[in-house]
C-alpha cells in the first residue's frame, strides 16, 4: 500500500489517492471511491479519478456494500462498472483489467483499516472543532440580548470558523408548507445590503426544518441542481445552510459560502454549522424573548405616554392628530388615516392623515362592510390584511379597486382599527406597511388596547366639542332673542340674520316675515343683495313642515346649497329663514337641528313680543273701560289691601273713607255686614264661582262680587260692587220706558193693522173701479164709437172727416179707460197669475226690462200676488221716473217656504243721504215699498250707490 495513504488526514484526501493508485494498478477507465457517511450511512463520492464515470449512479456500489451477489473473489461486476467493497468504502472501476482487481482485492483488510482510522482521526478532530467553535460563539456573544448583535455576530463567527468568506442570519417572517421567506438579513463579507429578505423553497424547508439536516453546496457537484439555481444571485464555490429553532419552533436560516474557486464543503462542515446553529438559536430564543419583553414594558410605557399624550387635548381635531402621531411610530406604520363615518351610516371618509398621498385622501371613500376599513367599522373588532393584494378583502372604495386591479396599490399589510364610542362607531384608525404586515398577536393586542384608548379620547373631545357647541347655540339663541325682544324694527332684524348665519357656518341669509295672508312683508339679509319678490315667493314655495336642505337650483344665485326653515307653525305662519353658502355639500343634520331651534327662538320671541303688544293692548282697554265703567271697581292683594280702585268707587266711597289705595278691604264695611264681606272673601279665595254679598259702606247699599284674580293662595281679589238704590232707580226708569216702549208697539201694531185694511180696501176700490171702468164706461165708449162709426160712413166731404175726427177721439178715450182700468187691477193678475202679470209689467215699463224666474213655479194665494205686483209696479216707476238707466230687470226665485224677488237696475243709483232728503221732501215711494214689504210679513233691502245702479230685495212667505 503506498505511503500517501497511510499518511492521509481526512476521508476525502484518502479516496483521493486511493482512486489515483488504483487507476494505476488496475490500468481503468476510471476510478471512483465511495464512502458510507453518517449515521444513515449514506454513500457519497469523494474522489473520482480517470473517465467513463458517467455510467455509474451509485446502485451498484450500495449494493456491493449492502452485500449483494457478491462473487467468489469479493467483487460485484455488472457489464464495464466493477465494485470492490473495503470497510465503510467501495471502489467502483469502469474497463479495469481483472489482475489488477485480483492484486486490490488482496489488499482489502489494509485499506479498511486505513479508511477507519482516517474517519476516526476525522472525527476526533471534527468534535474539537466544534466544541472550540462553539465556545468561541459564547465567548463573543457574550450573553448580549440585543438580537441584531446575536444575528451579526453568528454570522461572523460561522464565516471564520469554516474559513469561508461571507455568511448571513435571517429570521423568518413568512411560513408555510409552500415555502417560507425572511425578513431583515444580517450579513457577514457581503458587499452589497440584502434587500426584501431571503426565500426558502419547499424541498429547501423540507431538508432544513422538518429533518433538520443541513444542505451542502459545492459547484463542481450540484452546478446542475435546483439549489444551484436558487443561489444563483449569491454565486457561492461552496455553501452550507443550516436552520435556526428553538423550542420546536422554526425561527430562520445560518448561511455560510465561499465565493474561492475549489472551495468545498465537507460534512465537517455542515456539523460545525449545525452545532453554530444550535448554540446561536438559544442565543436568538433569548435575544427575541428578552425583546419581546422589553416591547412589552415599551409598549405599555408608549401607551402610558399616548393616554397622556391624548388626554391633554380636548379639541377634536387635535385629538385626532395626537393619535396618529402615537400610532405611527408604535407601530413602525408607513402611513395612517383616521376615517369617520357619515351621517348616512354607509360611508366613512378620510378625516385626518399622515404619509397618504394627497390624491388618495380626496378620492377614498370607503364603504360601511368593505375592504379593511369598512368591515372594521361594520364588525366593530380589529381587521388585518398580510398582503391586500392576496387577501379577500378587496378595496373599500372604487379608487382603492382601481388600483388593485391596476396594482399600484401602494401598501400591503392593512390594520382597520375600529374607533368605537358610547354614541356608536365614530370611524376607523387605519394603519398601513409598504412591507407584509410586521404585527404578531401581541402587536395586534397592543393595537387594540391602542385602539380602546383613541377612541376614549375621541369621545372626551366629541363631548367637550359637543358642549362648546351647545354653549354657542345656546348663546346665538339667547342673543337673537334679545335681540328681537328688544325690537323688531330693521337692525333688529339684520343683527339677527347676521348671527343666525354665522353660526350655521353659512354664507349668506336672510330673514322674510309674512302677513296674515302669507305674502313676504319685510325682509332682512346678510351678505346678500335684497331678494325681489318673485325670489321670495319661490323661497316660500319651498317651505315645509320643518328645515329642509336645498338643492343648488332651489336656491338664489350663485349658491351652492342651502336651507330654508320656516319660522312659527302651519296655523300660525310668521315668515321663514333662509342661508346658504357656495359650497355643494349640503348641510348636515346637525345644521338643519341648529336652525330648526333658532327658528323656533325667533318664532317663540316674535309671538311673545306680539302677545304682549296685544296684552298691552287689552290691558289698556281693560283699563279705559273700568275706568269708565259705572260700577264700583276695587283690587287687593293676598293680605285684604286695596291696591286699585277705579273712579266710579273713588267718586262714591273715598268721601266717607278718605283714599282707597292702601285700606283694608275688609274694614270698608259696616260692622254688620263685615262677616258677609269676610265669608265672600273666604268663597273666592276657595271656589272657581268666587263669592257675592250685600254689604253697607255709609249711607251706601252694594252688591258685590269677589272673584280671584288667579289660582293659588297668594292671588289677589278682584271685587265688583253696585249700588243698589242706584240699580233701584234704573229699575224704575226701565220699567217707565218699557211700558212707553209697550204702549209704542202696541199704537204701531193698530197703525200697521189699519193700514193692512186701508190698503186692502183700497184695492178692493180699485178693483170696483177698475170693473165699473171695463164693464160700463169702457162700453158706453165702444157702443158711441160704433154708431159714430155707421154715421161716418153715410156721410160724406167736410161732414164725414168731422165724423171721422169724433171717432178717433172716441177710440182715444177707449184706450185711455182701458190702461186706467188695466192699472188699477190688471185682470191678468186675476185670471192668470204672477209671473204673466209681471211679464205684462215689464212690457209696460218706459224703461227695458226683462223678467227672470228660478225655481219650480207655482201659484201663490192671491194678497201675496198682489203684494209683488204692486210693489215692482212701484219699484218699475221709480226706476222710469229717476233712476235714468238703460236696462232694468226683474228677478223671481220661488223656494221651499216662500218666493225672494230681486228688481235691479243699471240707473245713477243713490246714497241713503239722498233717499232721506226726498223722503223729507214728501217722495215716500221707498218708505213705501218697505212698510208694504213688512205687512206682508217680509224685509226689504235696499243697495244702491252713485253710479252703481239700485238693487232691491224681498222676500216674503208663501
Amino acid at each position: 500500500m503506498p505511503p500517501t495513504l497511510a499518511a492521509a488526514q481526512t476521508a476525502r484526501a484518502f479516496a483521493s489517492a486511493l482512486a489515483q493508485y488504483a487507476c494505476q494498478v488496475t490500468a481503468a477507465h476510471g476510478v471512483q471511491v465511495w464512502v458510507a457517511e453518517g449515521e444513515a450511512g449514506r454513500l457519497e463520492a469523494l474522489a473520482q479519478e480517470g473517465r467513463g464515470l458517467g455510467l455509474s449512479d451509485g446502485t451498484l456500489a450500495r449494493r456491493a456494500l449492502d452485500g449483494g451477489a457478491v462473487l467468489e473473489n469479493g467483487i460485484l461486476e455488472e457489464g464495464m462498472l466493477v465494485c470492490l467493497p473495503f470497510g465503510h468504502g467501495v471502489l467502483e472501476f469502469v474497463g479495469a483489467s481483472p489482475e489488477g482487481i485480483a492484486e486490490l482485492s488482496a489488499l482489502v483488510p489494509l485499506l479498511t483499516l486505513a479508511l477507519e482510522g482516517v474517519q476516526a482521526r476525522e472525527a476526533r478532530r471534527g468534535r474539537g472543532r466544534v466544541a472550540e467553535t462553539v465556545e468561541a460563539l459564547v465567548r463573543r456573544l457574550a450573553g448580549s440580548l440585543d438580537l441584531a448583535e446575536v444575528l451579526t455576530r453568528t454570522a461572523q463567527s460561522a464565516a471564520q470558523a469554516l474559513g469561508f468568506s461571507r455568511a448571513f442570519v435571517a429570521l423568518f417572517n413568512e411560513f408555510g408548507e409552500g415555502g417560507a421567506r425572511t425578513g431583515d438579513v444580517f450579513s457577514h463579507g457581503f458587499d452589497e445590503t440584502f434587500t426584501g429578505g431571503v426565500g426558502v423553497g419547499p424541498v429547501s424547508l423540507e431538508t432544513l426544518i422538518r429533518r433538520g439536516e443541513a444542505i451542502r453546496f459545492e459547484r463542481a457537484r450540484d452546478a446542475d441542481s435546483p439549489l444551484a439555481q436558487g443561489l444563483l444571485e449569491l454565486n457561492p464555490e461552496a455553501a452550507v445552510i443550516a436552520p435556526l429553532s428553538a423550542r420546536g419552533q422554526p425561527l430562520g436560516v445560518l448561511y455560510v459560502d465561499s465565493r474561492r474557486p475549489g472551495a468545498t464543503a465537507t460534512d465537517d462542515d455542515a456539523r460545525l454549522v449545525l452545532a453554530l446553529a444550535e448554540q446561536a438559536s438559544l442565543a436568538i430564543d433569548n435575544a427575541r424573548l428578552y425583546g419581546i419583553e422589553t416591547r412589552k414594558r415599551e409598549a405599555a410605557e408608549a401607551l402610558r405616554e399616548a393616554g397622556a399624550a391624548l388626554a391633554g387635548s380636548l379639541h377634536l381635531g387635535d385629538t385626532l392628530a395626537r393619535v396618529l402621531e402615537r400610532a405611527m411610530p408604535l407601530f413602525r406604520a408607513d402611513a395612517a388615516a383616521i376615517y369617520e363615518a357619515q351621517p348616512d351610516g354607509r360611508t366613512l371618509s378620510i378625516r385626518s392623515a399622515v404619509g397618504l398621498p394627497s390624491e388618495y385622501v380626496l378620492r377614498v371613500r370607503a364603504k360601511m362592510g368593505a375592504g379593511v376599513t369598512g368591515r372594521a367599522a361594520q364588525r366593530r373588532e380589529p381587521v388585518a390584511a398580510h398582503d391586500l393584494a392576496n387577501a379577500n378583502y378587496g378595496g373599500g372604495s372604487r379608487y382603492t379597486r382601481q388600483l388593485l386591479a391596476q396594482n399600484r396599490y401602494p401598501y400591503k399589510g392593512v390594520l382597520g382599527l375600529p374607533l368605537i364610542t358610547r354614541a356608536g362607531v365614530f370611524g376607523t384608525l387605519t394603519l398601513y406597511w409598504e412591507a407584509p404586515l410586521p404585527l404578531d398577536d401581541d402587536d395586534l393586542a397592543l393595537a387594540g388596547v391602542f385602539a380602546a384608548q383613541a377612541s376614549l379620547a375621541v369621545e372626551n373631545a366629541r363631548l367637550y366639542e359637543e358642549e362648546l357647541r351647545r354653549e354657542r347655540e345656546a348663546a346665538v339663541l339667547l342673543n337673537v332673542g334679545r335681540l328681537l325682544g328688544e325690537s323688531q324694527d330693521d337692525d333688529a332684524l339684520a343683527g339677527a340674520v347676521r348671527l343666525t348665519t354665522l353660526a350655521l357656518n353659512a354664507g349668506r341669509g336672510l330673514i322674510a316675515l309674512t302677513d296674515d295672508a302669507g305674502e313676504p312683508v319685510r325682509c332682512a339679509t346678510f351678505n346678500l343683495y335684497p331678494p325681489t319678490l318673485e325670489e321670495l315667493a319661490s323661497l316660500k314655495a319651498q317651505l315645509g313642515r320643518g328645515p329642509r336642505p336645498l338643492p343648488r337650483r332651489a336656491c338664489l344665485p350663485v349658491a351652492g346649497s342651502g336651507l330654508i326653515v320656516p319660522l312659527g307653525d302651519e296655523a300660525h305662519p310668521l315668515g321663514f329663514l333662509y342661508a346658504d353658502d357656495p359650497s355643494p355639500e349640503a348641510p348636515g343634520d346637525h345644521v338643519l337641528q341648529l336652525a330648526r331651534s333658532v327658528a323656533d327662538q325667533m318664532a317663540q320671541t316674535l309671538i311673545r313680543v306680539r302677545l304682549l303688544s296685544a296684552l298691552e293692548r287689552e290691558e289698556a282697554r281693560y283699563r279705559q273701560l273700568a275706568e269708565g265703567a259705572h260700577d264700583l271697581i276695587l283690587s287687593a292683594d293676598a293680605g285684604g289691601t286695596v291696591t286699585y280702585a277705579n273712579p266710579a268707587a273713588s267718586r262714591l266711597l273715598e268721601p266717607l273713607t278718605g283714599p282707597l289705595v292702601g285700606e283694608r278691604l275688609l274694614t270698608l264695611s259696616t260692622p254688620a255686614t263685615r262677616d258677609a264681606l269676610s265669608a265672600a272673601w273666604d268663597a273666592a279665595r276657595t271656589r272657581n264661582a268666587g263669592g257675592r254679598a250685600e254689604i253697607g259702606i255709609g249711607p251706601y247699599r252694594l252688591e258685590v262680587r269677589l272673584s280671584a284674580v288667579e289660582a293659588g293662595p297668594d292671588s289677589g281679589v278682584l271685587l265688583v260692587a253696585r249700588d243698589l238704590s242706584e240699580l233701584q232707580t234704573l229699575a224704575d226708569e226701565i220699567t217707565r220706558r218699557g211700558q212707553a216702549l209697550e204702549a209704542a208697539t202696541s199704537r204701531q201694531s193698530e197703525l200697521r193693522t189699519y193700514l193692512s185694511l186701508f190698503t186692502q180696501a183700497q184695492e178692493e176700490e180699485r178693483k170696483r173701479i177698475s170693473r165699473e171702468l171695463h164693464d160700463d164706461t169702457a162700453q158706453v165708449l165702444t157702443a158711441s164709437g160704433r154708431r159714430v162709426a155707421r154715421l161716418a160712413r153715410e156721410l160724406s166731404g167736410e161732414q164725414r172727416e168731422r165724423a171721422d175726427d169724433i171717432l178717433a177721439d172716441l177710440n182715444a178715450a177707449l184706450d185711455s179707460v182701458r190702461r186706467f182700468a188695466r192699472n188699477l187691477r190688471p185682470s191678468v193678475l186675476d185670471d192668470l197669475g204672477l209671473l204673466p202679470a209681471l211679464e205684462w209689467l215689464a212690457g209696460q215699463a218706459q224703461t227695458p226690462t226683462r223678467l227672470e224666474v228660478g225655481g219650480q213655479d207655482r201659484r201663490l194665494n192671491a194678497a201675496t200676488e198682489l203684494t209683488i205686483f204692486r210693489l215692482a209696479q212701484e219699484a218699475l216707476n221709480n226706476v222710469d221716473k229717476h233712476a235714468g238707466a238703460g236696462s232694468a230687470a226683474i228677478r223671481v226665485i220661488f223656494g221651499e217656504g216662500g218666493v225672494d224677488v230681486v228688481i235691479s237696475d243699471d240707473g245713477q243709483g243713490f246714497t241713503p243721504q239722498q233717499a232721506e232728503a226726498r223722503a223729507q221732501e214728501g217722495h215716500l215711494g221707498l218708505t213705501g215699498l218697505r212698510e208694504r214689504v213688512a205687512l206682508a210679513g217680509g224685509e226689504l233691502n235696499v243697495d244702491s250707490g252713485p253710479g252703481q245702479g239700485t238693487v232691491l230685495r224681498f222676500g216674503l212667505p208663501g
